[in-house]
């Protein structure tokens, strides 16, 4: 089964991607940059097909994660949405210097959720 990677340390945020989800994709969640990292680091058969990223955890925050993408070229194999409380220009100009597919702005509907990762599912395919 394909699945999809959730890095945010919402639990709400986690719930609502798993229950849009849940019959059609496995959901990963990490709570942490960490766990993320680990996360795809244990998947390395192209299981991952997309992953949604929150821009402030704890221990290791979701630039860092993005930097992690960066340094092994997996923006390709694995599309990433943002997905963040923070829309601050900064901070949302800043991750548009990754590869990222587009941002989500907190809070979002169950609705937004499924039409974003099916456009980073979409887009990952074409890639």
């Amino acid at each position: 089964m394909k699945k999809i990677l959730v890095a945010d340390d919402s639990k709400i945020i986690s719930n609502i991607v798993e229950r849009a989800f849940k019959d059609k994709y496995e959901v990963l969640i990490a709570y942490n940059g960490r766990e993320a990292i680990d996360i795809i680091k244990n998947n390395v058969d192209d299981s991952i097909i997309g992953c949604l990223l929150d821009l402030n955890m704890p221990e290791i925050d979701g630039f860092a994660v993005l930097d992690y993408f960066k340094e092994n070229n997996l923006f390709k194999r694995i599309p990433v949405c943002i997905i963040t409380g923070d829309v601050a220009k900064d901070r949302v100009d800043r991750a548009f210097n990754y590869d990222i597919v587009d941002v989500l702005a907190k809070p979002f509907t169950f609705d937004s959720v499924r039409e974003e990762v099916e456009k980073i599912i979409n887009l990952g395919t074409l890639r």
